[in-house]
């Protein structure tokens, strides 16, 4: 339970701070910066923001693995593994 408890914990940390990454994208805007300096902001916001998707999904893939495992039932453990192909698939985009 410590280690959700932990993974939440960042996740908050990440983002904060990609909101802070937002607003000052949207300042930079408002001043009129240069569109290089403000497309260099836009993409490290994005691939903060990738980084938060990929830990809920590593954490999720964990969740429905362990719960696929512990099903009584195959059919249940293959529902559970195609939700989780679902859900890798639309992420991977």
């Amino acid at each position: 339970m410590h280690e959700v408890e932990d993974i939440k914990e960042n996740l908050d940390k990440r983002l904060k701070r990609i909101e802070g990454q937002v607003k000052g994208i949207r300042r930079m805007i408002d001043e009129g910066k240069n569109c290089q300096e403000i497309l260099t902001q836009v993409s490290a916001a994005r691939s903060a923001l990738k980084m938060v998707g990929n830990m809920v999904l590593n954490h999720y893939a964990a969740e429905c693995l362990c719960n696929s495992i512990s099903a009584e039932d195959n059919k249940t453990k293959l529902e559970e593994l195609q939700k989780l192909i679902q859900t890798i698939t639309r992420f991977a985009d």
